[in-house]
């Protein structure tokens, strides 16, 4: 991506996709995000899983620029806020549970003792919340 200084336009190369405010670029070991005020930008790893989608999604064609628009909207949101705890406590849990979605992904293999023990951590948390809903009602008598 280029802006001419003669007339300010934005010029795109063969391996630019705009979406929006937005260009992806395609570069040899990499793919990049960015606005077209180069204000954000994100580059990843064609060898990393997130590279590897917006590779794979990119090379759809418009099948794929819907999901790269939306993840692309999502990820300005999240950027243009100041985190705090709460927000990087989300994040953390939902990196989390996207892990445990699709390990396989990720080159992580969950073995029945990983089952076994999310399956007791989710029992505690269970009887714990139960046992807080005893308190409030004992409580409130």
């Amino acid at each position: 991506m280029k802006i001419s200084k003669r007339t300010g336009r934005l010029k795109l190369d063969s391996k630019d996709t705009r979406i929006g405010n937005f260009i992806v670029s395609v570069e040899p070991e990499h793919v990049k995000i960015q606005d077209i005020n180069s204000v954000y930008f994100i580059r990843y790893s064609k060898r990393m899983p997130m590279g590897i989608w917006l590779g794979n999604l990119l090379e759809m064609g418009e099948e794929g620029l819907n999901s790269i628009k939306t993840y692309i909207a999502v990820m300005w949101s999240l950027f243009s806020v100041s985190p705090d705890n709460e927000l990087v406590q989300d994040i953390l849990r939902a990196a989390e549970n996207a892990l445990k979605r699709h390990p396989d992904w990720y080159g992580y293999k969950m073995t029945d003792d990983d089952a076994e023990n999310d399956k007791a951590a989710q029992e505690v948390k269970e009887m714990k919340e139960f046992e807080e809903e005893v308190k409030n009602l004992s409580g409130e008598e």
